[in-house]
């Protein structure tokens, strides 16, 4: 009998051959219904949720559990939680333990009801992957933001640089059941060192103060562009635009965040040339003045309030006197910042600017109350007393 010649074998073949030499080719058509194993565990929910600059129809939840789960929400009008969000990233569900679920097709003005739901995934198998049971937040809400309203309030503070005794303060200073939304404009570390840094420092008592409910309107600081876990800020900060400066609407205000990006040139050796804020801030610059340019929202709100990190726009390489041009063009009413760690007031007409500028002090919270025809504002200090109080009347 004639023997048939081998073949050399391949390395890179030879273990789909052994595959195909173990597994029957038609095994997984046959099984691929078979039930996939539960164990008997659940993931904690270690941190959140809080909810991150909502639109009038949409709403992103985030928070993290101490083992990589699948997460989704329940939630609905009222006290029935009849719907539910799944999020995919191409087609698959995430699988991790910092877990983000946006809300869409809400309605604007509404109140929701929701809970957020991991389900821990234990071995995470090309086939028939291994999952615990699912476990559950408790029940909170929230109310879309709508410009149908006639009025507005939210609160502003900034520069808590990790110091708790200081989030706590200015927290206890809002008066939570009226304030619609907080706005922090940034630098709540030195430099991002770590996610228990980011969660200790930051996240977990401005979420206990938020509760769930509140939500919150992010302006990244310099300081938050530092240290060896910046790069990781956007997994906690999921900005639906999925970048640091965007717009929202609320009442009749429309809020303009911008990032003013670092305070030292991109060439300062202490960042080792591993800094291209020139071109992002470049980047950032034709965004707004094509939103300018398009919005009809813009042009039609009663009042447009920017808020900001740096008082002056940041280092942009000279082009300041360009930035307060478009902001002059766009018909800003009022710009909030922080950064300086210290109060001071700058009325329209200061630096070419056709709109006043208020810098909040690190240990003092400003309050803005918008209707149609003008807006107030207060800024208090530690001790409750008012630091300063003006309005700002609608432009005829």
């Amino acid at each position: 009998m004639k023997r048939l010649a081998r073949l050399p074998l391949s390395n890179s073949l030879l273990p789909f051959v052994l595959a195909l030499a173990i597994v029957p080719s038609c095994a997984f058509a046959q099984n691929e219904n078979a039930p996939f194993k539960v164990h008997d565990t659940k993931a904690v929910i270690m941190h959140g949720p809080y909810l991150l600059a909502p639109t009038d129809t949409s709403a992103t939840i985030v928070w993290e559990t101490d083992t990589p789960s699948a997460p989704k929400v329940v939630y609905g009008i009222g006290s029935d939680l009849n719907l539910e969000a799944v999020p995919q990233e191409n087609g698959m569900v995430p699988v991790g333990k910092v877990q983000t679920v946006r809300l869409t097709g809400l309605k604007p003005g509404e109140t929701y009801h929701y809970r957020v739901v991991s389900t821990r995934v234990v071995k995470l198998n090309a086939y028939w992957p291994e999952l615990g049971h699912p476990v559950e937040s408790a029940v909170d809400s929230f109310t879309t933001f709508d410009t149908r309203k006639p009025t507005t309030s939210f609160s502003v503070i900034t520069d808590t640089h990790e110091d708790l005794k200081r989030i706590d303060t200015v927290m206890k200073m809002i008066d939570w059941p009226t304030t619609d939304f907080l706005v922090f404009t940034g630098d709540p570390v030195n430099w991002f060192q770590s996610a228990d840094q980011l969660w200790s420092r930051w996240l977990d008592p401005f979420s206990k103060a938020l509760g769930g409910t509140t939500p919150l309107i992010y302006a990244r600081g310099n300081h938050d562009e530092r240290g060896p876990f910046a790069r990781h800020l956007p997994t906690y900060t999921p900005i639906e635009e999925g970048r640091f400066y965007y717009t929202r609407d609320d009442g009749p205000v429309h809020l303009l965040v911008i990032d003013t990006g670092e305070d030292k040139p991109d060439s300062t050796n202490v960042y080792a040339r591993l800094n291209r804020m020139l071109p992002y801030r470049d980047q950032e610059l034709a965004w707004l003045k094509e939103h300018v340019r398009t919005s009809e929202r813009l042009k039609t709100a009663p009042f447009r309030i920017v808020v900001m990190h740096q008082p002056h726009w940041g280092w942009v390489g000279g082009k300041n006197a360009e930035w307060t041009q478009v902001a002059n063009d766009a018909g800003v009413d009022l710009a909030i910042a922080g950064h300086d760690h210290r109060f001071s007031f700058h009325p329209a007409g200061e630096d070419g600017r056709a709109f006043p500028l208020l810098v909040v002090g690190q240990d003092q919270v400003a309050r803005v109350d918008a209707s149609a025809n003008e807006l107030k504002v207060v800024v208090r200090g530690q001790d409750g007393g008012i630091i300063k109080s003006f309005t700002v009347p609608k432009r005829k």
